[in-house]
């Protein structure tokens, strides 16, 4: 199956072709789904941030069941929307921006996911549960300044996938969350861009993470 992600005007925008040979969704083997994100003013629908983000989605669902996902910061909520495709069970989708929420609502609904996904006006720190996979794709500061947040929100073996990561700032990023208790599994590079997958470290108990 050949998934492809399209702004919605009459010529794409910008296209994202997975690779993957299984989807796990009602569709017919090699039929083309095709994910549309309107044009507005979110950020989170053409950057090469983006199409990183969207690689690095793709070989994490390879692994294995990913069940429950957060994406924060969500934006146009193209992330949010991908994840669904590729599989996930549910999907929180949340952004303190209501232009941003109001954006991604409609796209969910366009994509017909909204089964799956639930979009929120929200902050990280507002968040309750546990998430197999939490992604975002916001600016390397702020990633590093949530980064303890994050891990409150992270399963026990969960991973995460940020971008908005500039190739200048990849060695700050990652001595960031490593001193904050992730392992690097991998990096996904691009016209000067950068997104990385990480993994709760396994030096790190159940207790430094809050989990009861």
């Amino acid at each position: 199956m050949v998934l492809s992600i399209a702004m919605a005007y009459p010529d794409p925008y910008i296209e994202y072709r997975t690779t993957l040979s299984r989807i796990p969704l009602l569709v017919l083997a090699g039929e083309e789904k095709f994910i549309e994100i309107a044009p507005g003013t979110s950020f989170g629908s053409n950057h090469n941030t983006t199409r990183l983000c969207l690689k690095a989605i793709e070989e994490v669902f390879k692994t294995g069941k990913i069940e429950k996902v957060l994406d924060f910061g969500c934006g146009s909520g193209i992330l949010a929307i991908s994840a669904a495709v590729l599989g996930a069970g549910s999907v929180l989708a949340i952004d303190i921006d209501p232009i941003a929420v109001e954006e991604a609502i409609k796209n969910v609904e366009r994509n017909g996911v909204s089964a799956k996904v639930g979009v929120l006006r929200a902050s990280l720190e507002a968040v309750k549960e546990r998430y197999d996979l939490v992604m975002a794709n916001i600016v390397t500061d702020e990633l590093l300044r949530m980064a303890e947040g994050i891990k409150m929100v992270m399963d026990e073996n969960g991973v995460l996938v940020v971008s908005g990561i500039s190739e200048l700032k990849k060695e700050k990023a990652i001595s960031g969350f490593k001193e904050a208790g992730f392992d690097l599994v991998r990096e996904f590079t691009g016209d000067g861009w950068v997104a990385i997958w990480f993994k709760l470290s396994s030096r790190m108990n159940r207790d430094f993470v809050g989990v009861a």
